[in-house]
């Protein structure tokens, strides 16, 4: 499989100003945002690119492994105008950030399927709305004959339930 070029990926040409590339991203981020509709695998991609193409250093560096690696492509006649799309081992490397701000690890670990990971938080935060609910209904219909403040204090933590619930389900798996 042939991989495009990060270049490609935010649909600017390599001779793109930094002011370009940022407009290209913020469109490119807009189109495959998870939460707009797109993949979560192509929302990386884009923020890959533009973590190497906004960094002078890394995008120097990048278009020095993708010149080299076009120039060993077809030559002559039939060759294409623009060089292939690379793949393999130019594409670079971008590490997870892990603990606190400016801090790094080296590669990046691998991370289930976006799917699988969906699939269990959407359990667990349904888990804790049960709980939450039930905890409602037995503080209501129950407990309240029992036990007044047993039942209030009962609600109170049901109502706590809700926000934690949502805190966990959406922070960063990072």
């Amino acid at each position: 499989m042939v991989r495009p070029s990060l270049y490609d990926v935010l649909g600017v040409q390599p001779s793109a100003s930094p002011a370009q590339i940022v407009t290209a991203y913020r469109q490119a981020a807009r189109r495959t945002h998870p939460d707009t509709g797109g993949s979560e695998s192509a929302f990386r991609l884009v923020n890959t690119a533009y973590q190497v193409l906004s960094d002078p250093e890394r995008r120097r560096a990048y278009d020095r492994r993708l010149r080299s690696r076009s120039v060993g492509g077809p030559t002559g006649p039939a060759a294409p105008t623009r060089p292939a799309a690379p793949t393999g081992p130019i594409w670079p490397t971008v590490p997870r950030q892990t603990g606190p701000p400016g801090r790094t690890t080296g590669a990046a670990t691998p991370q289930p399927a976006a799917g699988e990971t969906q699939r269990r938080t959407r359990r667990r935060y349904l888990a804790m709305m049960a709980c939450c609910l039930a905890l409602f209904v037995l503080a209501g219909s129950v407990v309240r004959f029992l036990s007044v403040p047993a039942a209030l204090a009962m609600m109170v933590i049901a109502a706590i339930i809700p926000p934690v619930a949502a805190v966990i389900a959406n922070r960063s798996r990072d």
